[in-house]
């Protein structure tokens, strides 16, 4: 026959497996519902920067216009001081081209730039 001592124990041991069964269940419950808090903030967050990415398009064929139309009008504005329409529309078309070559390079030098203080550290 088991004292009471011993039945104590086997009751404590039940309830101690049953209090750790329990905590173990609900930190898997928090977890899951953690993780599904991070998904659907990173799905708001990439719808959000989808719209952003639509009007940034938008505005930058809008600025692609404009330029366009710009150089038109000084090569008609050179045209209309002399010049022959073939050799105005020459010279906005080398503006623009250099202007553009001008970027590239300096982006490259930026890139060249980061990379070597990238290796350096």
């Amino acid at each position: 026959m088991q004292d009471m001592a011993t039945v104590d124990l086997d009751h404590q041991d039940e309830q101690a497996g049953q209090l750790i069964s329990g905590v173990l269940h609900d930190a898997r419950d928090l977890a899951v519902a953690e993780v599904d808090r991070l998904k659907a903030e990173a799905i708001s967050q990439v719808k959000s920067a989808g719209e952003g990415a639509k009007y940034a398009g938008a505005g930058l064929v809008l600025l692609a216009m404009a330029t366009l139309m710009l150089g038109v009008a000084i090569a008609l504005g050179l045209a209309a001081a002399g010049l022959p329409v073939w050799l105005a529309l020459g010279l906005v078309a080398l503006g623009y081209g250099g202007g553009g070559a001008g970027l590239v390079k300096r982006a490259q030098d930026r890139r060249r730039a980061i990379g070597a203080a990238g290796a350096a550290s």
